[in-house]
């Protein structure tokens, strides 16, 4: 048995305490806590830097080739946690955005659809479902956006930009790992030449 082998990766409640703390707030027992003023900045916080990183469209959240077929009216309905979405594949060329819940064909000027449409979507998902490097960028992130936003005393910061650039570095390294991006075929220029072949 490792030393290593109790260690988890950090809880939503946990991320909220370690926020608290960087300003010295007590911490709280339970998300039902919350109702606490600072516990309830600390997790708002929390959730729009959740937003904020994952809307970048990382490893863990970024479907390509996600296929959605019209429902009984027509329309295509986005799940709920979208957060970015683009058509792809042989849909590529149809311009499309979200508005809603809903995908919005701009070509046609409506939202009813008459097949299945290819998209490169962007999900968003809970703390505890984010990989831990994520996780940990998320909550160094949130905690400097909440000690600058609420206390304004850059000198007094738990963590500095430094630590904020070393998780964000080590997150985007793993993101490389995990993507096994090739310059030769991943560009849409050399794309696009192969295509002619």
């Amino acid at each position: 048995m490792s030393a290593l082998d109790g260690i988890t990766p950090l809880t939503e409640l946990e991320a909220i305490n370690v926020i608290l703390a960087t300003s010295t707030q007590a911490p709280i027992s339970t998300l039902d806590d919350v109702e606490v003023t600072d516990a309830s900045l600390a997790r708002n916080t929390l959730r729009a830097t959740l937003i904020e990183v994952q809307t970048q469209g990382l490893s863990f959240n970024n479907e390509t080739g996600y296929i959605i077929s019209p429902d009984q009216n027509g329309f295509i309905i986005l799940p709920r946690n979208t957060l970015k979405v683009d058509t792809d594949g042989d849909d590529a060329d149809t311009n499309a955005v979200q508005r809603g819940t809903k995908l919005y064909n701009k070509d046609t000027h409506s939202f009813v659809w008459d097949k299945p449409v290819s998209l490169d979507i962007v999900l968003a998902f809970a703390f505890d479902e984010l990989p831990p490097i994520v996780a940990n960028y998320c909550v160094i992130r949130a905690a400097r956006k909440y000690q600058d936003q609420y206390f304004g005393d850059s000198q007094v910061h738990s963590y500095t930009e430094q630590d904020e650039l070393i998780a964000q570095a080590a997150m985007l390294e793993a993101e490389l790992d995990t993507n096994d991006p090739n310059m030769l075929t991943d560009s849409t220029f050399m794309q696009g030449l192969l295509a002619r072949t």
